[in-house]
This record gives C-alpha cells, structure tokens and sequence, in this order.
C-alpha cells in the first residue's frame, strides 16, 4: 500500500475522532411554568455541535415558540447568543410578551346532555373562561371531559360537532367554540347472568339499578364491588353490551360470576411482643347451599394462647350489610397470672347502614375455668348485648385520613341462667390525620368500666387490664392493674388508656415516629397513671405497616425499656 494512501486513512481517522463539543443551551428571560415548559421542549432537541449552531436556530425557535403558544403566549422575543470565547455554551434569550386571553368562549350542548345537571355542573366549572389566558392543555382537558362524562353517563353516540380555535396573535386574543352533540342517554337494560352456582338470593339483594333506569358506569363499578365484597365468586364481570341495545337505546347488561372453590385453607404467621411468634390456619367454605350459607374455621397459636373458632353464616338479604352468624369456639391461656380453658357460643345478628355504622346484635354463652392469681374458680355466663363500630381511611396502605370507633354494652343477670350480674361498657376510639406535607398524627382513647359487685365474681376475660403494644407502651402486656399481696395481677373494673403519636414520612415506604401513651386499670382511680414514651419507625407493606418501637415506662422510678413490635393495619 503506498505512502499516500496511508496519509489519507490516518486524516480519516483523526476527523472521526475529531468533533466540536456539544452545545449546552442556556435559557433565561422566562420563569415558572414557562421556563419549566420550554425546557422540556429544549431537551428534545437532538444533540448539537457549536459548528451546527446556523443550521439549527429555526429548530431552537420553533421549539421555543411551541413550548410558549402552548400556555398562550404568542409572541415571544428570541435571541439565541453563542458566547464568543466558549462557543458551546448558548444563551437562549426569551421575553414572553403579552399572551393571548380568550375573546370568546361558545360552548353550546346539544342532544339530552343539554338537560342533564351533571353536564350543567362540569360546564359551571370549566377550567377555562372568557378573559383566562388561552391554554392548549387545558382546552384539550375540557374536551377530554366532556367525553368522558358523556361515556359515564350513557351517552354512547356522543361526538363534537364543532371544535375549533381561532387565534389572532396581533389582537391577543383567541375564539373559543365548541358544539358537543350528546346524542340520546342509553339506560340499562335486561341482565343476563352467566354463573356456575344458583346466585338469584346473593344478585338479588346487591342489585341497586333496574331496566330502564338511566345508565350510570358508577353505579355497574358498584355493583361489581359488591359481588366481589361478597366473599362468594373467584370472578365477577359486569359489563354493558353496548353493541346490542334495542331501538329504545337500551343495553343489555352481561354479568359473569364464578365461585369460589368448595373448600379454602390459608396458613399464615405473625409476630408480637405481647405473645411472640404466632401462627394460623384457617377453612373456609363459601358456598354451602344455594342460600348463601357459609362456614369459616380458624386455629391460632401461640405460646401464651391457642384458639380455634367456627363461624356459620346465614345471609337475610343483602350478604354484605344484613346477616346472621352462629359462632363458636374455645380458647387455651397461659400468660403471666392468668390460666384460663374458656368455651364460648353465640349468635349474632349484623346490620350495616348507610354511613358504614355496623351493628352487632347478640347473645353469649361462656363457661370459664380459670386461675388468676391465687384465685381458682369456674363462671358460666349468658350475656346478651350490643356493639357498634365503624372505620372509615382514604389512602389506601399508607393512609393520609381515617378513624376507627368500637362501643360494646353487654349484661348478665342470675335470674336468666349466670352466674354473675353486671353491666361492662368498652370503647375504642382512633383517629389518624394529616396535619402538614409528610407528617401524621394518630390518636387513641380507650375506656371500660365493668359494674359489679365484686371483681373477682368475674371472670379473667371481663376484666380489665392494659398495658402493652396496643395500650402503653414501656410496659408489659396487660402488666398495668391492681395486684394482691404476692404480687399477682387481679384485673380491674375500670381501664383507660390514652396515647398520640407524631409520623414523619421519610422516604417513600419509611415513617419515622416518636409518642407518649398513658393509662391505667384500677378500681377506684386513686392509683398514679403509668407514663410511656418513645420512638419508633414504621415500614409500608402489601399486609399492613410494620411498627418497631422503642418505648421507656417515664412515670417510674426505676425507668423500664421495652421494644414493641407489631404487623397490620394503623386503624
């Protein structure tokens, strides 16, 4: 190969790896959103030497230019300046200018849309008016709403029948005129239900829509939700057949349902300070006939505790809101002073209202043998009674809102068969809100009184004790109450417990928390009240948070340190 040749590959070579530095394009003049937005548009642009610089301004204008008529500004002053000594680095200049302001807004609704409120309502609202600044975003938002108002709400053949925009930079200022045709407002009609199970006494109930009723997407959604809910079906579809609507606009509905296998076990483990590790199993069979009976068996174990229970249930009408349970079960406890073998049957009634209040109608019957303490007897109990609870979050896992109260009254009188005549009241109160960007407060008030003669004519499952994850932390389970000359717990007639806590969202999964808890279990109140504090983190799971507390008992002398630690729902 001769010398000349060679020449020119090693000049080939040196121009590939020879090449002007990328431009970095600078932007000033603008602030905000502008600038925010024109930066974006800049960032797009392919990558540019100094030596392309002339050839590429009309690029950098027009993306300027876009990214501004974008939020309504059209005419804008550019200036794109290379610095003489540094020919990579680019300033891009800009002045805004004045932007263009709707003149006009014509928007006209035509078709049964015209009369409906919902449509009156979102066109009240609209996010752009007669002198606002013009936006494309915000223009394309209302069209965009307009059709999906108009496909929640049936109106099926729905289209524009004018969607324009005319814009005279030179006056500042842009017509508006939109014509949206509605077209007729479908409404529901007969429902073809494909199950694999005789569901008419589970469908019946849920249903909340009949033929001819106006079609709402919101109220199908809730109808799904139900039968989901339910407890019955594996998978639940409940889909409009719009293609098959009938000359008088209306759309069949095609409802598929399967069940639930015939038998269900589930296995699972947990861990807490107040019992240790612990697990579970439990049977369910969802379907036991045609009425929608059901059966749920579980078995928990832990070293202190081991129960199984046994609920049968018999809808009476709506399965998720009105329902009676027969239960039963038997618990095992071995835990500090307490030794317990308690047998127990009752039967429920269960209603649910309108504002997610749930109340619990019910009769029990208990027979305990138990020690507590030097105290060795056996109780047998028919307590009728009433509880009341609700819980209510927004937030989903990591929820920003919520609150959870629980009130039970129960009775016993030896007249009907017990042992024992009192009356017990227990409440829970818990309340969780946001108070500022990333920062939490819960808190908690618990309260139980038990009337009654003497305490001890009472088994160790009615009295009261606190102390522990769930009530004041720093302390012991159930180690705060009255204790007899040994030094062994009685239990109470009277139990409070207060606690708040401070969050801190440190990272996306993370909390940080610091709280002080206090509380008692006494017979009279002359007793001081225990004081815990402490910190603790919190990690976000698919089941629930992961609490890890480190709590200190401040209110005693000798000031006792305990780690807490808990799995499940904050509410």
């Amino acid at each position: 190969m001769s010398k000349g040749i060679w020449g020119v590959l090693i000049l080939l070579l040196l121009s590939l790896n020879v090449r002007a530095e990328d431009i970095s394009l600078e932007l000033s003049g603008l602030k905000g959103k502008l600038k925010s937005n024109t930066q974006v548009y800049l960032d797009q642009l392919p990558a540019i030497d100094a030596e392309q610089l002339p050839r590429f301004r009309n690029n950098i204008e027009t993306a300027v230019i876009n990214s501004l008529q974008s939020l309504g500004y059209y005419n804008p002053t550019i200036d794109i300046i290379a610095d003489p000594d540094k020919p990579e680095r680019v300033e891009v200049r800009v002045t805004a200018g004045e932007p263009v302001r709707i003149r006009t807004l014509d928007l006209l609704l035509q078709g049964d849309s015209a009369s409906d409120p919902q449509f009156e309502q979102l066109v009240g609202n609209l996010s752009l008016k007669e002198g606002d600044v013009f936006r494309h975003d915000r223009y394309e938002k209302i069209k965009a709403s307009l059709l999906s108002l108009a496909l929640a709400r049936g109106y099926f053949d729905a289209n524009y029948q004018r969607s324009q925009v005319l814009v005279y930079p030179q006056d500042k200022a842009a017509d508006v005129g939109l014509t949206f045709d509605s077209g007729p407002r479908y409404r529901f009609g007969e429902l073809r239900v494909d199950a694999d199970r005789p569901v008419d006494r589970i469908l019946t109930p849920l249903l909340t829509l009949s033929p001819g009723d106006p079609y709402q997407a919101t109220r199908l959604a809730e109808l799904s939700r139900n039968l989901s809910a339910s407890g019955y079906f594996r998978q639940v579809e409940v889909l409009p057949v719009v293609s098959e609507a009938d000359e008088n606009n209306r759309i069949p509905l095609a409802v598929l349902l399967r069940a639930k296998a015939d038998n269900e076990v589930e296995v699972g483990a947990g861990f807490s300070t107040d019992e240790g590790p612990r697990v579970s199993t439990s049977w369910d069979k969802p379907w036991i006939n045609s009425l929608g009976h059901s059966l749920k068996t579980s078995l928990k174990l832990s070293a202190p505790k081991q129960d199984i229970s046994v609920v049968y249930k018999i809808p009476r009408g709506d399965p998720l809101n009105n329902y009676y349970t027969i239960q039963g079960g038997y618990q095992l406890l071995d835990q500090d002073d307490t030794e317990s073998d308690r047998l127990v049957a009752s039967v429920h009634r269960w209603d649910k209202d309108a504002n997610d209040w749930t109340r619990d109608v019910f009769i029990r019957s208990e027979y305990e043998a138990y020690t507590q303490g030097q105290q060795q007897d056996t109780s047998f109990l028919l307590i009728p009674g009433v509880s009341y609870s609700r819980t209510r979050l927004r937030g989903g896992l990591d929820p920003v809102w919520g609150d959870a109260q629980l009130a039970t009254l129960e009775l016993s009188e030896p007249w009907w068969g017990s042992d024992t005549r009192f009356i017990r009241l227990w409440g829970r109160s818990k309340w969780l809100r946001t108070v500022a960007d990333k920062q939490r407060l819960i808190a908690r008030a618990e309260q139980g009184a038990v009337w009654v003669e003497d305490v001890q004519d009472l088994p160790p499952s009615l009295r009261f004790f606190t102390g522990g994850d769930m009530t004041v932390r720093g302390f012991g389970y159930q180690d705060i109450g009255p204790i007899d000359e040994n030094g062994d717990r009685l239990g109470a007639q009277y139990a409070t417990a207060l606690s708040l806590e401070y969050d801190y969202k440190v990272a996306e999964k993370w909390r940080v928390a610091t709280f002080v808890d206090t509380g008692t279990a006494t017979n009279d109140y002359t007793e001081d009240w225990k004081v815990g504090s402490g910190v603790g983190v919190r990690w976000l799971t698919p089941v629930g948070a992961v609490r890890l507390d480190l709590a200190f008992g401040v209110s005693e002398e000798h000031i006792p340190m305990r780690i807490h630690f808990t799995l499940g729902p904050e509410l």
